[in-house]
């Protein structure tokens, strides 16, 4: 019996997709305004700084309670120079098998697929390489993955 992809002539490609388990990252929902609610209460981490030469860099106010433009909420801002990362109510160990999970689904099931973005300053579950490092991403035999 063939599965619903399989009856699909054409090649699926998945993009865009996360290791994200809530919509706490800066900007996640448009520019200083997250257009949905939280779950869960958000990690803090703080910003980074300008990765231009010393000439060129300027700062924000670090000490600033709260950096607008401010949109329809406060959700998603810069507080006294802290930025807000993914909930930490998923654990690395949940956090990784979702990944793996994801993982084996695409690779069974799809052509193709991205991680959002390869490098992310902040938010080390939307960047590839902070994912792959950490091992959340990286094949496992799943078949003693998914029996422990």
């Amino acid at each position: 019996m063939q599965t619903a992809r399989e009856t699909i002539k054409y090649d699926i490609w998945v993009g865009e997709w996360s290791l994200a388990t809530d919509v706490c990252a800066l900007w996640l929902g448009g520019f200083n305004d997250n257009n949905t609610p939280l779950y869960y209460d958000c990690q803090w981490t703080e910003c980074p700084y300008s990765y231009l030469p010393e000439e060129f860099a300027v700062d924000f106010d670090r000490t600033a309670a709260e950096l607008g433009p401010f949109g329809s909420n406060k959700r998603s801002i810069i507080k006294e120079g802290m930025c807000p990362l993914d909930s930490a109510w998923f654990d690395d160990d949940a956090v990784n098998y979702i990944g793996q999970c994801a993982i084996e689904a695409f690779d069974d099931n799809v052509a193709g697929h991205f991680l959002w973005t390869f490098r992310n300053e902040l938010e080390p579950r939307w960047s590839y390489k902070l994912a792959y490092d950490a091992g959340w991403i990286k094949h496992q035999d799943s078949v003693k993955f998914l029996q422990n």
